[in-house]
């Protein structure tokens, strides 16, 4: 059955991707997205939307979703979430994309709670950060005299409980500690963090100013602080799945891609393979079980609420790998650091394989495919394509080189082989993240944007035009 689907923030890659395999398979696609300035936004020329609606501060989402919103099917939010959403949802639309934990802190809690901390559970590898709440200056002493390799962040508690992790496949020990007491980390007992800079507290580091500055907090029972462990070291991970209808549909695995000149958000997949992938998906199955009950409960707290839905949202685990010795042994120690409820551009390698897109498409817009043997869809094979890359970042690395021009130079010809080793190894191992041979308008217009604004701000260094600026200044401030 065809759908209308309103998609927020649908310029960023995995948006125009996803659109472009829902137009496909017959469904109506609209787009809303910010635009400052008329025509700069990439979702305004894509073909897979059948309009696109601007958002401004004279037109608003809220406004919006009264003129259209009766005719809308679904919504899937994409990149930075509005704050009118809360207002769309109480309007009744029906959304997919909730943000379900306020901070990493409310996370772990949940974590340490709800999966790992349970009656009936067996011992799981992936682990949360230890986590103490301090009620006195004494507790701190103690802690760190047990944990003297780790070090510790100290802040305002966001909780009035002390979580940490008592599984017993933990890698520290807790038996020489008092046992402390536990409680839900539901939202309801949180408290709003202060805005100060945590203490970095470790036994080699202890130093009669950080005692100073210790015995300043303002630290008592009915004002906690948060002792953390701090995860420092190991190869970054995340896992990224698409929950509908409360099952996992689509599962990918993730590392950023090391390679110089590369940009934070550019990565490489982790083939299904490997032992780590296992590892990860059988921990977030676990995680999403124990998220349905939480999220019918907190969502629907209401008895009067009529229109219950199983929870719909994309989930991004951002975790640490590190290698070590135990007990003679070389382990790995998993730590799971965050979540994030955004839309992960690795969802592109879905779009781009034909043989998923259709499983793809009834993964967003049919959720009560619980238990079809298509699903969760993962990527079986990756030997074509490891990961994403975007053309604007190679071509400034290009121009960087050039500017450098010195020929009569090892290094610079060294940075030249690099650079032509990097764009072969983009051009046959890696995807361009926005663009599309059928759809090119959205590619061409953030690189004709990216170039206009390079150029403004290569203008804006002349000697001249700070010149003309002081002048104009100073004739300003006269008048």
């Amino acid at each position: 059955m065809s759908m209308n689907i309103l998609f927020l923030s649908a310029s960023t890659p995995a948006a125009l991707a996803l659109a472009r395999v829902l137009a496909a398979e017959g469904h109506t696609v609209y787009a809303v997205d910010e635009e400052r300035i008329w025509g700069t936004s990439p979702a305004r020329y894509s073909r897979a939307y059948t309009r696109f609606h601007r958002i401004s501060s004279f037109n608003t989402l809220s406004d919006l979703w009264l003129a259209i919103g009766s005719s809308i099917d679904l919504v899937i939010t994409f990149g930075g979430i509005p704050e009118q959403i809360t207002g769309l949802k109480d309007g009744g639309a029906d959304m997919l994309g909730h943000r379900l934990f306020q901070d990493e802190y409310e996370f772990q809690d949940f974590v340490r709670d709800k999966v790992l901390n349970t009656p009936n559970r067996t011992p799981s590898v992936v682990k949360v950060p230890v986590t103490f709440a301090i009620h006195s200056r004494t507790c701190i002493a103690e802690i760190l005299s047990c944990y003297p390799s780790t070090t510790f962040s100290l802040q305002p508690a966001a909780y009035n409980a002390t979580d940490y992790d008592d599984d017993e496949d933990t890698l520290v020990d807790l038996s020489s500690l008092p046992s402390p007491t536990t409680t839900s980390s539901s939202s309801s007992t949180c408290m709003s963090l202060q805005e100060e800079s945590p203490l970095i507290l470790s036994c080699s580091t202890l130093d009669d100013a950080t005692v100073e500055a210790i015995k300043d907090l303002p630290m008592s029972d009915a004002h906690p602080y948060r002792l953390t462990e701090m995860v420092d070291g190991g190869t970054e991970y995340s896992a990224h799945t698409l929950i509908n209808g409360g099952h996992i549909r689509t599962f990918i695995v993730t590392t950023p891609a090391s390679a110089q000149g590369t940009r934070e958000q550019d990565f490489i997949i982790v083939p299904s393979s490997e032992a780590l992938f296992t590892v990860l998906y059988k921990f977030t199955k676990r995680l999403v079980d124990a998220l349905e009950p939480w999220h019918e409960e907190t969502t629907y707290a209401d008895p009067r609420a009529k229109k219950r839905k199983a929870l719909a949202t994309h989930i991004t685990l951002k975790l640490s790998v590190k290698e070590e010795v135990r007990n003679g042994e070389l382990v790995r120690r998993v730590m799971l650091l965050s979540c994030s409820n955004q839309p992960h551009p690795s969802l592109i390698f879905f779009c781009k394989q034909p043989s998923l897109r259709r499983d793809l498409a009834l993964a967003y817009t049919t959720p009560e495919l619980a238990s079809d043997a298509a699903f969760p869809l993962i990527l079986t094979s990756t030997q074509d394509v490891s990961g994403i890359y975007s053309f604007p970042a190679v071509f400034v690395e290009v121009i960087r080189i050039l500017r450098g021009f010195a020929p009569w130079t090892r290094r610079w010809w060294a940075r030249v082989a690099y650079l032509t080793m990097m764009c072969w190894v983009w051009a046959v191992c890696f995807e361009e993240e926005m663009w599309d041979a059928k759809d090119p308008g959205p590619a061409l217009c953030l690189w004709t944007r990216m170039l206009v604004t390079r150029v403004i701000e290569e203008v804006g260094r002349l000697w001249w035009v700070g010149v003309l600026r002081r002048v104009f200044r100073s004739v300003w401030k006269r008048v």
